[in-house]
């Protein structure tokens, strides 16, 4: 232990400490809370961005590669006739295709594929979609949303207000526990995250041909969410004498209280060293959840592309409608899918059909989602794919600010309890860091329902925690005249 060389005597049944406690926390020592602030924004997308392929396998090269080319003019002439932006190449393949019998490699083939990328608005996607499937595409690889850009820089900077906003209410909440007086914001930092594109809606159809059907599949933008967080230095004061405080030299650890303390036993020749005791406190509240997230679609499954995209197509376009009556909140498109489906018998792949699914997701209150999913599948879903629930953002962010002072309010408990014991006499608080954690969703429902028509069944949401830890430092100094008796081993276990 550092220090040993100013005990005045060892004994085996204890230490017996000359001056045990020497120094005070320097008057000039800055007293600061750091506390950082989050902020999140969701903004609608108005626009779409398609990744769409021309696969085409063949015996030749050449021909393959000359079929790639006729389709993918067809193509791009339509894109271009309906006004679709940033459109652009992403990737021309050319691959050679092999069988494999008895160890041998037998050339049967060639596969090209053309990959085009576009941007049009949400409310024009799908039918151009229809419109590139019926000229010759026929993969679609990938389509993501997103605001336009004055929209979403709009958002970055009323979600750094928001961010500030958070972060004063986080030390209001601290200090008005702690009985203390704000100062000066002494430093800003803003940490804008990267705002990337919401995660993007992934289908893979391979068909050969698929022809505009007389319901186009209903595609509807995700929000796109918008971060940011600010952290600021805030100076303070004690309203009075004796207030609690802390600082983080020499520290000898206490593991079970989570907390530290400075050389507790050893005089200091230094007069200005702080003696300090670290402490974090956690606090942690449930919140009842009111609202559930749902996930569902509709699953097709028949002879033909075409005639599985119009089913699927027809279905989906009855569910929105029903979803859109119902008030439902946050409905988006999640995923849309045409893959095909093939028999594997002797070493020989044959295709059997096609099967598609349109995956969507929206939010209501709790008490009406059994209602709405049974309403839904009457509309023709048929597939449940994940439930989850949460609280309201009003009753979210109130819980972080209480959560915020139980998580104090258990710091001072704790230093108490090590003071009280020590017989030292607790000074001012020197810094104080918020610590709260992000809280995500409680663990989701997952369901994987197929089938028709399902009864009504009741759906209750649970309880959503909410926990946040607050590290305190604490100066502190001795009761005169006290000397601590301890034993040798005592203090082994604290080192």
């Amino acid at each position: 232990m550092a220090g040993t060389n100013n005990l005045t005597s060892v004994r085996n049944s204890g230490l017996a400490i000359a001056n045990p406690f020497i120094g005070s926390t320097a008057p000039n020592t800055p007293q600061i809370l750091e506390v950082t602030g989050k902020g999140e924004v969701s903004v609608a997308t108005t626009l779409t961005d398609v990744e769409l392929g021309i696969k085409v396998e063949g015996k030749t090269a050449t021909a393959v590669q000359e079929q790639v080319a006729q389709r993918s003019t067809a193509v791009v002439d339509v894109l271009k006739k309906l006004g679709a932006q940033e459109l652009q190449t992403t990737s021309i393949q050319l691959n050679p295709v092999y069988s494999y019998e008895n160890g041998t490699q037998t050339l049967t083939g060639f596969e090209g594929l053309n990959t085009l990328q576009f941007e049009l608005p949400t409310n024009q996607a799908g039918a151009a979609i229809d419109k590139a499937i019926q000229a010759g595409a026929n993969v679609i690889q990938n389509i993501s949303f997103t605001a336009s850009d004055e929209v979403l820089q709009q958002a970055r900077l009323q979600v750094l207000s928001e961010a500030v906003k958070d972060a004063k209410a986080q030390a209001q909440a601290v200090f008005s526990t702690l009985q203390l007086t704000p100062g000066q914001i002494i430093d800003i930092d803003i940490n804008s995250d990267d705002n990337p594109r919401p995660s993007p809606l992934v289908s893979n159809l391979t068909a050969d041909r698929v022809l505009a059907t007389a319901s186009t599949t209903p595609i509807i933008g995700s929000p796109q969410t918008i971060e940011a967080s600010v952290s600021l230095d805030i100076g303070y004061s004690p309203n009075s004498a004796g207030t609690l405080a802390s600082a983080t030299d020499n520290l000898i650890g206490v593991r079970n209280l989570g907390l530290a303390i400075a050389d507790p036993l050893i005089g200091s020749t230094a007069p200005k060293t702080p003696q300090i005791l670290e402490v974090t406190g956690k606090g942690e509240v449930s919140v009842a959840t009111t609202l559930t997230e749902v996930q569902l679609g509709i699953k097709v499954e028949g002879k033909t592309a075409t005639a599985v995209q119009e089913q699927v197509a027809q279905r989906s376009t009855a569910v929105v409608d029903v979803l859109k009556k119902l008030g439902a909140k946050e409905l988006q498109t999640i995923s849309i899918q045409l893959n095909p489906v093939y028999s594997y018998e002797n070493g020989t792949q044959t295709l059997t059909g096609f099967e598609g699914l349109n995956t969507l997701q929206f939010e209501l209150p709790t008490n009406q989602a059994g209602a709405a999913i049974d309403k839904a599948i009457q509309a023709g879903a048929n597939v449940i794919q994940n439930i989850s629930f949460t609280a309201s953002d009003e009753v979210l962010q109130q819980a972080r600010l209480q959560v915020l002072s139980e998580a104090v309010k258990d710091a001072k408990a704790q230093a108490q309890a090590v003071f009280s014991t020590l017989q030292l006499t607790p000074g001012q608080i020197i810094d104080i860091d918020i610590n709260s954690n992000d809280n995500p969703r409680p663990s989701p429902f997952v369901s994987n329902l197929i089938t028709d028509r399902v009864s009504t069944t009741p759906i209750i949401g649970g309880s959503q925690p909410i926990k946040a830890s607050v590290s305190l430092d604490i100066g502190y100094s001795p009761i005169s005249g006290v000397i601590l008796d301890l034993p040798l081993n005592g203090l082994q276990q604290f080192a």
